[in-house]
Parts: C-alpha cells; structure tokens; sequence
C-alpha cells in the first residue's frame, strides 16, 4: 500500500516550482507600502484556515459510518474521533498557540505583526483599512470549500472527507516552505524590520503579542508547527485509510491527492496576486 509520508506527499506537486513562486513574490515587495500589503493579504488568507481545520474536524468526526474498527459491535466500533483528533491539534494550536501564557490566537499574531510593520514603517492607519482585493476574497472562500471537500461532496462521504483531508496536509507542508522563505528572505532584506518585530509587542484582545511570533512560529526556522501539524495530519490520514471500508482504498487515495492538488493550485493563486 502507498506509504503516506512526506517523500509521498511531495511527489503529488512541483515542489520546486512551490518554492520558485514565493521567492519570485517576495522579489516584488522593494517598497515598504508594497511590502505591507502582501502581509496583509496573507495574514487575511491565513486567517481563514483555523476556521478551515476546525470544519475538518467536525466532518471527519460525523463519519461514524465510514471509520469503523473490525471485531468490535456497532456502538463501539465507530473511530471518527479518533481520526479527526489527529487534525485537531491544528485548530487548537491556531486558536492559542499556548507558547503565550495569555490567549494567542495565530489571528492575533498576524494581526500584531501587522500594527507593528505598519508603525515601523511610518505608514498611515488608512493602508490597514483598504478593502481585500477581490482575488484574496475567493481564496479565503476557497478555503472553507477545500476544508470541507464540497467539490467531491456528490461522490459521496469517503471522497469529500479524505479531499479535505488532502487539502489540510497541503496546506501545512506548502505553509511550511513558504513561511521558511519569508523567514529568510526578512532576515536577508529587511534585518532592521526583523529586529524591530522580535523586539516588539502589540496589546490586543486584552492580550500582548510578540510581534515576529507569526513568521517565528510557522517558519521550519523558529517552532516549526506547520510540520508537526503536518505529521499530525499524515498519522491521521493513516489511521483514516485503516478504518475505512474494504476495497476503498484506491478511490480515497484519489481524493486525497484530489485535495492536496487543490491546495497547490489555491497556493499557486495567491502567490500570483499582483502586488
């Protein structure tokens, strides 16, 4: 049977290609304002996938039907908690990342970032009040359909749910990358931004915020969680092809790869937005 690791899920998409369209993106942002608004729109679409692996959870979950143990009866069969604990960990930890002893949100660490770069850069309050362009709007909606794998949801339960699954492993190894290269390439072109941003901390939600948190902790640089949610994730999607029905295999494999495909081409879009 396919192996679902890393090396796997890797061979699904140009990863090479991945990274040459982040650094290609980054290579555009030479002014401050520019700069900003790419953090802007990336802190919106980012915003969107706590809620994303939140609806993911809840649909792995009512598959009481799908992910079922042999050899035990009907009432104590069912395992669709057990999966979905695995894709659990990434909600919590976007919700409060628990590094903070206050409530962290991921959110709210975007959102501290933001002030933060918008203050060192002595740009006016109105660039953070300027509407998303229409292009990031769809994505964040993109996010929600591909966490909840509507596009299978005709071809039936096992197809829908390992498609969100798929997205869900696609989000977090291609988030991983890019937030290493935007880790990098800060360090490289903007130490000064970097400096001020580890040094400072912004009040909201009744809560203080380190301010290069977000990019710290995402990045295979700083904490690295992308990867541990994604390893979280690939456990689960394991145990999901253990309990669900015989002779299913093949056709939950295709929607998984369905999935993590959509994601790449979501990744693909956003990282074409002009600046």
């Amino acid at each position: 049977m396919t192996a679902l690791d890393e090396a796997y899920f890797r061979s699904l998409v140009d990863m090479a290609g991945v990274q040459a369209r982040v650094r290609e993106r980054l290579a555009t942002l030479v002014d401050d304002a520019r700069l900003l608004r790419f953090f802007l729109h990336y802190a919106s679409w980012n915003g969107s996938f706590a809620n994303g692996v939140a609806a993911l959870t809840s649909l792995i979950g009512r598959q009481r039907g799908l992910f079922r143990e042999a050899g035990f009866p009907q009432a104590v069969a069912d395992r669709s908690n057990f999966v979905a604990s695995f894709f659990f960990d990434a909600a919590r930890d976007e919700y409060d990342d628990h590094i903070n002893p206050q409530r962290d949100s991921h959110r709210c660490m975007a959102q501290a970032s933001l002030i933060a770069m918008k203050d060192f850069f002595g740009l006016p309050d109105a660039l953070l009040d300027e509407s998303e362009p229409d292009e990031v709007r769809a994505l964040n909606h993109g996010v929600l359909v591909g966490y909840t794998g509507l596009e299978h949801e005709r071809q039936g339960a096992l197809a829908q749910t390992f498609a969100a699954m798929g997205y869900h492993l696609g989000s977090e190894l291609l988030a991983d990358a890019e937030f290493s290269l935007i880790d990098e390439h800060m360090r490289a072109h903007r130490q000064a931004l970097v400096q001020h941003l580890m040094r400072s901390t912004v009040t909201l939600a009744g809560a203080t915020h380190r301010c290069y948190a977000w990019v710290g902790v995402h990045s295979g640089h700083g904490g690295g969680v992308e990867a541990d949610h994604f390893e979280h994730a690939a456990h689960g999607a394991r145990s999901a092809l253990a309990y669900a029905p015989a002779g299913t295999v093949d056709e939950a494999l295709a929607a998984l790869a369905a999935g993590f495909r959509r994601f790449d081409q979501d990744h693909s879009r956003f990282f074409a937005i002009a600046p």
